[in-house]
């Protein structure tokens, strides 16, 4: 692969001279969170600034998850309560709102795969979404839990997950429809 992507903590330097470009679908509300590189050939090539938003006192809308997912041709990255679709070629950008903190992304069918697959799964504290590179969210799930969510496999058309109900610790598994995202069946609490 070409293309690599990585999370800049604040105190790491990057040359100056190097393109940046900002996510920021908030507008005025957008605050400036996280720097992501992105290298091509081992190369450093652009650096992006991630915003996020502000709810209406004034608290930035995030929490400690975030992730990047990438193919040939474009970035995912999760964080706040969006996933950008950011096209490596194009430059351009698509913002999808989760309404929920950002939890993990998973590819499809293989959810343990590195590789963005052109459908992935991205879940939040609550919920699953299925999301496509060109045509966004597909679905949202019934809540599936209410302090994250874990995908265990896909198989046969069927999301295997667990959602925490009761944390710590309190979770229960789920199974949900690849097709539609309705949820199949919950299990009673693990202990």
């Amino acid at each position: 692969m070409s293309f690599k992507a990585f999370f800049l903590e604040e105190s790491q330097y990057t040359d100056s001279q190097l393109p940046e470009k900002a996510i920021n679908p908030f507008a005025e509300r957008g605050v400036f969170r996280k720097r992501v590189l992105i290298t091509h050939h081992n190369e450093p090539a652009l650096i992006l600034r991630i915003f996020v938003g502000t709810d209406e006192d004034g608290f930035l809308l995030e929490q400690c998850f975030s992730q990047l997912l990438l193919n040939s041709e474009t970035l995912a990255i999760l964080y706040g309560q969006h996933v950008h679709l950011f096209n490596l070629a194009s430059h351009e950008v698509k913002s999808h709102f989760l309404d929920d903190y950002a939890g993990d992304l998973y590819p499809v069918p293989d959810s343990s795969s590195a590789w963005l697959s052109e459908t992935f799964l991205a879940t939040t504290f609550c919920y699953t979404f299925l999301i496509s590179l060109d045509k966004g969210i597909i679905w949202r799930s019934a809540q599936c839990a209410i302090d994250g969510i874990v995908i265990n496999d896909i198989r046969e058309e069927v999301i295997y997950g667990s959602g925490e109900w009761d944390p710590p610790g309190g979770w229960r598994p789920f199974m949900l429809s690849m097709a539609t995202g309705e949820l199949i069946n919950i299990g009673s609490m693990e202990q």
